[in-house]
C-alpha cells in the first residue's frame, strides 16, 4: 500500500491517492495542515509538485481490522529539466490503517518530517 500512496503522489493523482484513505480519514501533515476526507484529501495530492516520495523500513502491529504503521519516508524534488534530484525531507509517515469492503485504507495519517515544514514547503512550492 506505501507503494502504491507514493506512485499516486508522484504523478499527483488525486483521485487514485484518496481512494486509498477511509472516506472520513484525517491526513495531518505536521505544522502545514489537516486535511479531512477524501475530496480534502485528494486536493492536496493535486496541489504536488514534481517531488518523489520513498518509504522504508515499515513498522506494522495488526490486531483485527485495525493496524498501526510507522514508516520512515524521504522526499527527493526533481528539477525541471530532469537532470538531478534533491534531497528535499525525511520523516515519519504514523499511521492507523483500517481493513474495509475496498480493502485495508489509511485512516489517519500523521507526517512527522525531520526538518523544519516552511524550510521544505519553501522548495517544493
Amino acid at each position: 500500500m506505501n507503494a502504491t500512496y507514493n506512485r499516486y503522489a508522484d504523478l499527483a493523482d488525486g483521485k487514485s491517492y484518496s481512494n486509498l484513505f477511509t472516506e472520513d480519514a484525517e491526513f495531518n501533515i505536521v505544522g502545514e495542515g489537516i486535511y479531512v476526507g477524501r475530496e480534502q484529501i485528494a486536493a492536496r495530492c493535486n496541489a504536488t509538485t514534481t517531488a518523489v516520495h520513498v518509504t522504508t523500513e515499515p513498522e506494522l502491529d495488526i490486531s483485527g481490522d485495525i493496524a498501526q504503521q510507522r514508516v520512515r519516508m524521504l522526499t527527493v524534488l526533481q528539477d525541471g529539466n530532469g537532470t538531478r534530484n534533491e534531497f528535499v525531507a525525511s520523516g515519519w509517515y504514523i499511521d492507523e490503517l483500517k481493513r474495509t469492503e475496498e480493502g485495508w485504507r489509511y485512516h489517519r495519517r500523521r507526517v512527522e518530517l525531520d526538518l523544519d515544514i516552511n524550510a521544505v514547503l519553501a522548495k517544493v512550492k
